[in-house]
């Protein structure tokens, strides 16, 4: 804090700090639960001081300004590199030649340097989305985007996007299907794969679990769940199709059964998380 106040940084800055260090302690000793080796004092110190390149400019090069502060005041390098590599999800050589600076890599590496990114970046709510609005969906806003799912997964934490499909027959019913394991009844459907679009991972979804084409398909609701997995927390978004089904059902090895049912029938089964949100969207009277 002493430094916070000799470079004479701006209020809000010194309470951004404070709670940046705040939540990467925390992270810290989550990690550290979950039995990865974490340094507490190195993430609270450098979580602390992560912003004192602030002092000379807000730019995007604050950290590097931030390092050279901290080799001259702190004495070691540990703390100076993650005020250098919290910037963005870190900035590549690359980058760095472009932004006039030292053409170095400036990327978290250690797990302390992750963290401290990660926590300046949970410190806001709408960062992120402002980071993207000005950066747009380059090679160094998805880099800050795996670093965020790197250390959610470290914390347990999954965030993963599903896509199902309610597959109607001629008559209008629905097509529902038994899993072997856990034994409860869902619609087709599954994750949607790196750079696949929705669209395209429901078709894929609905030909490999049925064997059907699906035809005059439409966007029926999105929905989302948070849940206990074992120790994972996982959060699951997921997006309904509505379309009609063409050929004949053929189902693999996940499931048991399938049946086409109308909505009153399907309301009385035991329904799977991805099924319970959906069916409320659905009109009984179809």
């Amino acid at each position: 804090m002493n430094l916070l106040l000799k470079y004479k940084l701006p209020k809000n800055v010194v309470a951004h700090s404070k709670k940046v260090a705040k939540i990467a302690v925390e992270v810290a000793c989550e990690l550290k639960r979950n039995g990865f080796g974490v340094d507490l004092e190195l993430v609270e110190r450098g979580a602390l001081l992560h912003d004192i390149g602030r002092s000379v400019t807000h730019g995007l090069d604050h950290g590097y300004f931030g390092g050279k502060i901290l080799r001259k005041e702190d004495g070691g390098g540990e703390v100076a590199r993650i005020a250098e590599r919290h910037v963005l999800g870190g900035i590549s050589k690359e980058e760095a030649e472009l932004m006039g600076l030292p053409a170095k890599d400036f990327i978290p590496k250690t797990i302390e340097e992750k963290i401290v990114c990660y926590a300046d970046k949970l410190s806001d709510r709408n960062k992120i989305e402002r980071i993207e609005k000005k950066l747009g969906r380059n090679a160094a806003f998805d880099r800050m985007i795996k670093l965020i799912q790197e250390v959610d997964s470290m914390r347990g934490r999954v965030q993963e996007l599903n896509v199902y499909a309610v597959v109607r027959d001629s008559k209008g019913r629905i097509l529902v299907m038994k899993r072997r394991e856990p034994k409860i009844w869902e619609f087709p459907g599954g994750g949607v794969e790196w750079g696949e679009s929705p669209e395209k991972a429901v078709r894929r979804e609905v030909k490999e679990e049925t064997d059907l084409k699906i035809k005059r398909m439409k966007l029926l609701c999105t929905s989302s769940k948070v849940y206990k997995k074992g120790r994972i927390t996982k959060h699951s978004v997921y997006i309904a199709f509505e379309g009609r089904g063409e050929g004949k059902v053929k189902f693999g090895v996940e499931h048991s059964i399938a049946m086409w049912a109308d909505l009153k029938r399907i309301r009385k089964l035991k329904l799977g998380l991805n099924v319970e949100p959906i069916v409320g969207f659905l009109n009984v009277d179809r």
